[in-house]
């Protein structure tokens, strides 16, 4: 019987040298589901922020957030103007 392969079955059975957190969490690792674990993760993840965006309150307009005003932003220049419904914008 060599030493070697008396170590391993010894090894097997011990819990690992970084504990016992250390070896849950390397589990998927050794069983090959590494994959599944990190698209399970990210489903739970994705779910949870879809529930909160789905839930959340509509902000009141007097909250709504505002950009800052830039220096030459109110002279107009870039803003459209207000058409009626049925004018033609072919003819002038």
């Amino acid at each position: 019987m060599s030493r070697a392969g008396r170590s391993r079955s010894r090894r097997a059975g011990s819990p690992p040298a970084g504990g016992l957190l250390r070896w849950f969490l390397s589990l998927p690792a050794r069983l090959h589901l590494r994959w599944l674990v990190i698209i399970v993760v990210a489903a739970a993840v994705m779910g949870a922020y879809a529930r909160v965006l789905v839930t959340a309150g509509t902000m009141p307009p007097g909250k709504a957030p505002t950009a800052p005003a830039a220096a030459g932003e109110h002279s107009g220049a870039g803003t459209p103007k207000p058409t009626r419904t049925g004018q033609d914008h072919t003819r002038r």
